[in-house]
């Protein structure tokens, strides 16, 4: 496939692909995703930020009533669903990640797919094959960037996302190769998603997750129609990756190596703090740390020592991350992953509501933590976030907490039964038990559902 580029390369493998191609592994792990991010979405009904935006896209906007608003059982157009279900998913930044594509994927892909499989009416194994492939598509766009697109100003869920939605979304409409990658052209004109959001603590970040899978929707039937787009949207030297590339640091061979052998998708993390990636290794020492028993009232100070991106993103503009106004200033807050977890023990959505983070221990004990670079952290990052967290006390004594794998890594993962658990508690502020339990089975054994409308139904 020499005489071919990106998209046709990735598009050939997509239009062949079969189910039964699926390692195992992968197969369980997309299950495991879906059940996490459906958790996920349910949870954010009741959000500001979700109530506007379904408002907005029912009362305002509307269109065909065709795709279910998850959590509210309101129907509307197939687009504007996937936007409402990836904004109302990512709220918490509790949705999966992946380290090296630094980003998002499930939420991105999964409420596209969503969306049109209600629509036609589609199974169960169309569903799980048409997910992985787009999950992956989205993975190796951010790889591609290694790790510095963040240092351009973008949000690769955002910008990446839109490439998986819309190649997995060409993948569920049984397009063919051609097809599947002018739904990948499509995508180049509506990757967005900046890192603004950050300077205030807005909620522009899980728009930016919405409007990914929106427009996935969006490429995927414009393609399914016939229109046409550039097949070099990766590689022209006016196409995505050089263009969004910081300093031109890319590497177009992330895109396909081994795409079909080795699927990067099984190397997705599930989260279990509700906060930004980059946070995950300091809330796991700032828990272990509470678990040894460590009275925030006798610490003397902290220092923290991180790869330099975190001390981007986590620690300025420095008075919003020590005094957090908002929950998302919270999210992404080096000074409250550590800080929240020594004084409570536990970093879960309920840790980060507007009420939470003005909790008044965890205030007074922020000040006390300072962060410096660490070079061993930064050779190896993306790679992994390694972090590593001393703390002296008023008395002399000193305690450390290193950790290289964060729970939820593929290093030191949660199982399927443990995402059962923190699907369980996210759910349950939405929708009732019998629901829940029937979405597990459900979701358990997808690839047996002959229309994924069964499923759906129990969503709200």
């Amino acid at each position: 496939m020499s005489d071919k580029t990106i998209s046709q390369r990735i598009a050939n493998i997509g239009s062949g692909l079969k189910y039964e191609d699926l390692p195992e592994q992968v197969q369980n792990n997309a299950k495991k995703f879906i059940l996490d991010v459906i958790g996920c979405i349910l949870a954010a009904k009741e959000h500001p930020s979700a109530r506007i935006m379904v408002d907005t896209v029912f009362n305002e906007i509307g269109g065909r009533p065709d795709s279910t608003i998850m959590g509210y059982g309101l129907k509307v157009s197939p687009n504007l669903a996937a936007l409402a279900n990836g904004m109302m998913g990512h709220s918490f930044d509790s949705d999966d990640d992946h380290r090296e594509g630094i980003q998002h994927p499930t939420i991105v892909v999964f409420p596209a797919l969503l969306a049109l499989a209600e629509k036609y009416g589609l199974d169960g194994k169309s569903f799980l094959t048409a997910f992985v492939f787009g999950s992956e598509v989205t993975i190796r766009a951010g790889e591609a960037f290694l790790g510095q697109t963040y240092y351009q100003g973008f949000h690769p869920t955002g910008t990446c996302g839109v490439f998986g939605a819309s190649a997995g979304v060409a993948k569920l409409l049984n397009l063919d190769e051609t097809g599947i990658a002018a739904a990948m052209g499509l995508a180049g004109s509506q990757a967005a998603g900046l890192l603004e959001w950050k300077a205030q603590g807005t909620w522009t970040k899980r728009y930016q997750a919405g409007h990914a899978a929106m427009c996935g929707v969006i490429s995927g039937l414009l393609a399914k129609g016939g229109f046409t787009s550039p097949t070099t949207v990766f590689e022209g030297e006016d196409g995505f990756i050089r263009a969004y590339s910081y300093k031109d640091i890319y590497d177009l061979n992330k895109l396909t190596d081994n795409f079909g052998k080795k699927w990067e998708m099984e190397d997705t993390s599930i989260k279990v703090h509700s906060c930004c990636r980059f946070s995950a290794p300091l809330a796991d020492c700032g828990v272990d740390l509470y678990k040894r028993g460590i009275n925030p009232d006798d610490v003397e100070s902290i220092l923290a020592k991180v790869n330099k991106y975190s001390i981007k993103v986590l620690c300025v503009p420095e008075d919003r991350k020590y005094q957090p106004q908002t929950e998302v200033d919270a999210q992404f807050s080096l000074p409250y992953a550590i800080a929240c977890g020594m004084v409570k023990g536990r970093e879960t959505l309920f840790e980060f509501t507007e009420e939470a983070i003005q909790d008044q221990r965890v205030l007074d004990l922020m000040q006390k933590i300072k962060y410096e670079l660490d070079p061993e952290a930064e050779a190896v990052y993306p790679k992994y976030y390694p972090c590593t967290v001393i703390v002296k006390t008023k008395d002399g004594r000193e305690f450390t907490s290193h950790v290289d794998y964060p729970k939820g890594d593929p290093e030191n993962p949660v199982s399927f039964d443990e995402t059962v658990e923190k699907f369980r508690l996210f759910s349950g502020q939405t929708i009732g038990k019998n629901k829940a339990e029937r979405i597990i089975e459900y979701v358990k054994n997808l690839e047996k559902l002959d229309d994924m409308n069964k499923l759906i139904a129990c969503l709200y």
